[in-house]
């Protein structure tokens, strides 16, 4: 296969280092590699660990110096899932269980014989990703369906992450935040992690004394997941099919649960016209918070006022190269919470630079609240949202009011969605969804629009999965249509699938999200991981996939676009990767395609080839870079691009990151045009523990000549309750003609539990 010369010879030295001399120990190369296939837990082979009460105090330090520890039942025999299966490791994990009338505790030893230095923590941020650094993670299936889990995840310096999961990962939350603790100590032996839960942060069917729970510890240094009941690969450690039980669990009946969020700021404004040399600065304060009810272990009422996202993360901007809306992911805490009870639709069409990945039809989106017609941010005066979840049903309902602007408060909205899922057997899940939005102003109502879907999953086994929606939207009494299917297996060494979408040029929810309408697509792909005998001990497993993706109007059947990707991944024993493909893209636009300011793609046939590597290096070190480059042909003209990133952390307290994009275009469009683009992201986050933090983030793009920079001061003083301090600025570049807004915000955000 052929490869432009100058983006093969720049990946060569990185591709060497990628696949050097491996980092995982002798012993760790030689343990014995058992079958790949890995059983569901029956009867006879279901591991089990006792839930014992604790006879005296714990002191949570991170030390596991009480003598009540000597008292608790012991889970051990970790065995590696990842990437190999193999029954032994030289990692040895020990963990306790314990509980009282307040917390469940868990004490958890691991044992390496590198001591500190062997730890991999690339920084100190809460919710971080696993697979970058050492962590233990614990799973708990409280409430006795065999499809929710609860997952709280600890680095060896004590960051934060915890984890809700539906039907082993169908649907899943990050940013769920509980209410927990856990501190960590390291020694010359391994590191300690002491943990206590709250039953006020569990949700658990009452009366249920057998949990599903499983441990799970990633060695990043020796690239190996280990865990204390085995799972298949291509799963997550969520697949509650295979876990142990937590025996004799005694949590204490559910009590009434009130918590408090509340909040003060003080905001201080400036907003230069485009003309002027300086400008005022106004300030003003609000506040406002929500009231979180838990009624019963099965059910939570929240009721917000004045909701503010001061703190939430800035969006990460893209230069956006293809016919589809970019799809930027929901940031706002109080939105996320508990979003899966909402969420329907699919999304990830696509494979490396095909123009339809992301493609996304969401029935009901939350980040369209709070925004205005032209996307500007619009005030929300407040809303509720009730959930319930038991073992077989699940129950959404959220209402909100936006605030308007102007003099006749145009842009005011009332939104309102409910969601329900219902379990049928132990495989299927069947679910429904409407959403209502009334925009208005002081003059009168301006537009409705109501969304409907019904959605279904299933199984047939473990890994075999079929999805399906069908949705409805009407705006004014006009209606239009989406619908979305998906099916898939997927084993250890395989994989393949087809997912499709029928989207209707009238579905337009103006509470959900399309990332095109009046679209027919059919994206099948397959894909095969690879471990000869003969490959060296610096390549895990060589992956070849192809990717597919075609775009047809729904009425005519003629050919929108599309793509097919031919592409193999190496997967090296340092964590590092490296792909390499060739892409045939087919466009046949009827009019004319805007594609960037000044560059228009005139109507007819623009087929072309692509090529492309992709790489990454150990992102657990302490110095760890990515590349992807790709050259060829561009609809009537040619782009080559570079995608860079690096980072360099010298110590977990201190991570700097620089991300940087350059897309070079000649002979575009219906004027010939040559431009070259540039998207540049530099960040710095300064940790004083795991608690207390700065970070400073600068965004600069070419294509809008804006330069953009958010700093924040973030210091959790209790768990939950937050001191921010953020500054956002936003200016033009180069000719400086442009309006400049500033911010300085100071807010206080504190949890009570009543």
């Amino acid at each position: 296969m052929g490869m432009p010369s100058r983006p093969l010879r720049a990946a060569l030295p990185l591709l060497a280092a990628l696949l050097a001399t491996p980092l995982r120990p002798a012993a760790a190369q030689q343990l014995p590699v058992v079958p790949l296939a890995v059983p569901i837990p029956d009867e006879a082979t279901t591991r089990r660990v006792t839930a014992r009460r604790a006879t005296g105090p714990i002191t949570v330090d991170g030390t596991l110096s009480e003598s009540v520890w000597s008292s608790a039942d012991v889970a051990t025999d970790f065995v590696g899932v990842r990437p190999d299966y193999v029954l032994e490791t030289p990692f040895r994990s020990v963990i306790r269980v314990l509980y009282d009338d307040e917390h469940l505790y868990i004490g958890a030893m691991h044992y390496d014989s590198a001591g500190e230095k062997g730890t991999r923590i690339p920084d100190l941020r809460r919710d971080f990703t696993p697979t970058d650094t050492d962590v233990f993670g614990i799973t708990i299936g409280s409430l006795g369906d065999g499809r929710t889990v609860y997952q709280f995840q600890v680095t060896p310096l004590g960051s934060q992450g915890d984890v809700q999961a539906f039907d082993g990962g169908a649907a899943f939350s990050f940013s769920w935040d509980a209410l927990w603790r856990v501190r960590t100590t390291r020694s010359d032996s391994g590191w300690v992690a002491e943990l206590a839960m709250p039953w006020t942060s569990l949700r658990y069917t009452p009366g249920l004394t057998s949990w599903n729970i499983n441990f799970v510890r990633n060695n990043r240094r020796s690239l190996q997941w280990t865990a204390w009941v085995p799972y298949p690969r291509q799963f997550s450690s969520w697949r509650i099919t295979y876990s142990g039980i937590l025996d004799s669990i005694a949590a204490p009946p559910p009590r009434t649960n009130i918590r408090a969020r509340s909040y003060a700021l003080t905001e201080s404004q400036s907003l230069r016209a485009p003309t002027a040399t300086s400008a005022p600065w106004s300030t003003a304060g609000a506040v406002g918070g929500e009231l979180i009810w838990a009624p019963s272990a099965n059910s939570l009422v929240e009721a917000t006022v004045n909701t503010d996202f001061a703190q939430a993360d800035v969006d990460r901007q893209v230069v956006n190269l293809t016919r589809f809306s970019v799809f930027f992911p929901e940031q706002r805490q109080f939105f996320l919470e508990n979003a899966d009870l909402l969420t329907v639709g699919s999304e990830g069409y696509g494979g490396m630079n095909s123009p339809s990945v992301g493609y996304v039809v969401r029935p009901f989106f939350s980040r369209r609240i709070g925004l205005g017609a032209d996307g500007t941010p619009r005030p929300i005066i407040g809303g509720a949202r009730y959930g319930y979840r038991t073992g077989s049903t699940s129950a959404g309902v959220l209402t909100m009011r936006q605030r308007g602007i102007g003099a006749d408060n145009t842009d005011a909205a009332t939104i309102g969605v409910a969601r329900g899922s219902r379990f049928i057997g132990r495989s299927t899940r069947i679910g429904a969804l409407a959403a209502y939005r009334l925009d208005e102003s002081d003059n009168g109502a301006l537009g409705n629009n109501t969304v409907t879907a019904v959605d279904a999953l299933t199984r047939i086994g473990e890994q075999v999965q079929l999805s399906a929606m069908l949705s409805t939207s009407t705006v004014n009494g006009r209606t239009g249509y989406a619908a979305t299917w998906a099916g898939g297996r997927s084993t250890p060494t395989s994989a393949f699938g087809v997912q499709g979408a029928l989207v209707t040029s009238d579905y337009t929810p103006q509470t959900g999200f399309v990332s095109r309408p009046n679209v027919l697509l059919t994206a099948p792909s397959a894909s095969y991981t690879w471990q000869p005998a003969w490959r060296p001990k610096s390549l895990v497993w060589i992956k070849p996939e192809i990717t597919s993706a075609f775009f047809h109007d729904p009425e005519t059947k003629r050919l929108q676009e599309g793509s097919i990707l031919v592409s193999t991944d190496l997967y090296g024993a340092r964590g590092g990767t490296f792909s390499f493909g060739v892409g045939q893209n087919l466009q046949r636009p009827v009019l004319p395609v805007p594609i960037l300011p000044g560059v228009v793609i005139a109507p007819g046939t623009h087929d072309y080839v692509r090529y492309g590597i992709n790489m990454a290096s150990d992102q657990s070190a302490a110095i760890a870079a990515s590349a992807f480059f790709t050259d060829g042909t561009f609809f009537d003209g040619t782009q080559r691009q570079a995608q860079l990133s690096g980072r360099w952390s010298p110590s977990p307290h201190v991570a700097l990151r620089v991300n940087y994009e350059i897309n070079a275009l000649r002979g575009l469009g219906t004027r010939d045009t040559s431009l070259t683009t540039h998207l540049a992201g530099p960040e710095l986050r300064v940790f004083l523990n795991p608690r207390v933090q700065w970070s400073a983030f600068y965004q600069y793009n070419s294509v809008v000549e804006q330069g953009s920079l958010n700093a924040r001061f973030s210091w959790e003083f209790a768990p939950l309750s937050f001191l921010y301090v953020v500054y956002n600025g936003r200016q033009p570049i180069l000719n400086g003609i442009g309006p400049r807004a500033q911010s300085l915000i100071v807010k206080l955000s504190w949890l009570k539990q009543l």
